[in-house]
């Protein structure tokens, strides 16, 4: 009977330190977030743009931005905030899809198509992405470019509010430095 019961705390005992383990290694991912990606994604064309991939110019870290094809959808969120840390990053690979079931061949981009200054404590807004498609002869020509667009940063501050509180907002465009937005005209 004895044996039982240790055996027991000692799974017990092994169940409160796992789940003790998930959340401090889920707090230090939250701790690391030291700024904020803000964007919005829209697809002009026969393809769309369902995965996005930024990295970082120092360190070669990826960001991954999935599942743009829900973006934007009826009842669903018309930008994307995401946790990373401050650095230059530039955008490397696009994913595109033909459609929800079928994907195409990915994009490779390079760093001279702009460079995105992710400053720390910041919510940095890097623009509308737009990508364009358009087919041509046997095969799809295709482009991107960033396009500010008020309307994004207002849904992200209604629906953000008290993060937009606590930290800095900066408009970091590709290929151009960031400029930080005075809380004033956000309304803060």
């Amino acid at each position: 009977m004895r044996k039982t019961t240790i055996t027991l705390l000692a799974s017990l005992l092994f169940s409160i330190a796992s789940v003790a383990l998930g959340l401090s290694q889920a707090l230090a991912a939250e701790e690391r977030a030291e700024a904020y990606l803000l964007l919005n994604v829209e697809s002009d064309g026969v393809l769309s743009a369902r995965d996005l991939v930024f990295t970082n110019r120092d360190t070669g870290e990826e960001v991954w931005i999935r599942n743009l094809l829900n973006l934007g959808r009826a009842g669903s969120r018309k930008y994307l905030l995401e946790p990373l840390s401050a650095g230059e990053y530039y955008l490397s690979r696009i994913y595109p899809a033909v459609n929800i079931k079928d994907n195409a061949p990915s994009i490779e981009v390079g760093e001279e198509d702009g460079v995105i200054t992710i400053l720390a404590g910041t919510i940095n807004y890097i623009g509308d992405f737009i990508f364009k498609s358009r087919e041509r002869g046997r095969g799809v020509a295709s482009s991107f470019d960033y396009e500010p667009n008020s309307k994004t940063l207002i849904a992200a501050l209604t629906a953000e509010r008290e993060l937009f509180e606590s930290l800095d907002v900066a408009i970091s465009i590709a290929g151009n430095a960031p400029v930080s937005v005075d809380k004033k005209l956000l309304g803060l």
